[in-house]
């Protein structure tokens, strides 16, 4: 089994609440799962075979909750030298409105290009890590 790795990383960025992405053995492609279709196509007896055959042969892979952004965002600011930026992204991410503030910290200390990296890397080992686990081949 092989995936290209920036379809992996595609479907990592485009998970959602309602949006889910499988890992098709047999055709080795991703499969989108969005309100009740596939791949933008009302295939029902697809959703049924997904469902059937769960983990053999259609993988999950990671969701939106899986990913943990906010964890991505608090090891991201302990990894910024202390004090000022480090400082107010900290607070930033407490309580309601951690993402907004958190961003908006970003631009005030010009720190957007070096989180989008840091994140993107992150989501690079997750997704890494999902082919490893399923013994997925990576194609660069």
């Amino acid at each position: 089994m092989k995936v290209k790795l920036q379809e992996v990383l595609e479907a990592l960025d485009g998970a959602g609440v309602d949006m889910e992405y499988y890992y098709d053995t047999k055709n080795e492609e991703i499969l989108m799962i969005f309100d009740g279709m596939v791949n933008g196509e009302t295939d029902p007896e697809l959703i049924e075979d997904i469902e059937e055959g769960f983990i053999e042969d259609y993988i999950p892979l990671p969701r939106q909750y899986d990913m943990n952004e906010y964890r991505m965002m608090e090891e991201f600011i302990y990894d910024l030298p202390a004090g000022g930026a480090q400082d107010a992204l900290d607070a930033a991410i407490r309580g309601k409105g951690a993402f907004r503030r958190f961003k908006d910290r970003l631009y005030d200390f010009d720190l957007q290009e070096k989180w989008y990296k840091y994140r993107d890397d992150c989501y690079e080992q997750i997704a890494r890590d999902w082919c490893e686990r399923f013994g997925i081949e990576i194609e660069e």
